[in-house]
């Protein structure tokens, strides 16, 4: 399978614009999307010096019920 590669260049007053950013990660399968999360996750607790343990990334079940808007 051959790896595709994504990449931009363009001027600080034209950052802003995320269409790029979007199409790359709609792109990407759920699956990348999550492992990529996840070790975002990991690294902010690495650097922010706190444990990760087998609580940290619960998901919270706090809400009740969803209603569609």
């Amino acid at each position: 399978m051959k790896k595709k590669t994504w990449e931009r260049l363009v001027p600080l007053s034209k950052a802003d614009n995320r269409s790029f950013d979007i199409r790359f990660w709609q792109a990407q399968g759920y699956t990348k999307r999550f492992y990529t999360a996840f070790n975002m996750l990991k690294e902010f607790y690495k650097i922010k010096g706190k444990r990760i343990d087998a609580c940290t990334f619960r998901l919270q079940r706090a809400v009740e019920a969803l209603k569609q808007a």
